[in-house]
């Protein structure tokens, strides 16, 4: 599951259709690319290798990240007794509600998207 979250061609397999400039690394920054959305300017802000990953994210596309409104998006990986993987997604920094929402709603269909991707892979 690790790098389906944090490596750009694991990444690109489940939730944009292009990552452009990010390398898997504390600090990196590049592009999340959609082409029915556009692009999305992203830094990784924490990464500790197959347990936790932090990001933050543009909210509007081509738009650069200081200055801009940006939410935190936070992953946590726990190994589950008897087998298995916890995924724990955390996204702060909305500046309204109708915000979050939205965000919601468009984490369902990509969590979706990436259990159908990890059962194909």
């Amino acid at each position: 599951m690790w790098v389906a979250l944090a490596d750009p061609d694991g990444l690109a397999s489940w939730f944009p259709d292009r990552v452009e400039g990010l390398a898997p690394e504390e600090g990196a920054t590049g592009w999340l690319a959609w082409d029915r959305h556009g692009r999305y300017a992203i830094a990784v802000e924490w990464m500790e290798a197959g347990r936790r990953l932090v990001w933050r994210w543009a909210r509007k596309p081509d738009t650069p990240l200081e200055g801009g409104y940006n939410t935190t998006v936070e992953w946590t990986l726990t190994e589950r007794e008897g087998g298995g993987t916890i995924l724990r997604l955390v996204e702060s920094g909305f500046r309204t509600e109708s915000d979050r929402q939205d965000n919601v709603g468009g984490w369902e269909h990509e969590l979706g998207e990436l259990v159908d991707h990890l059962a194909t892979a």
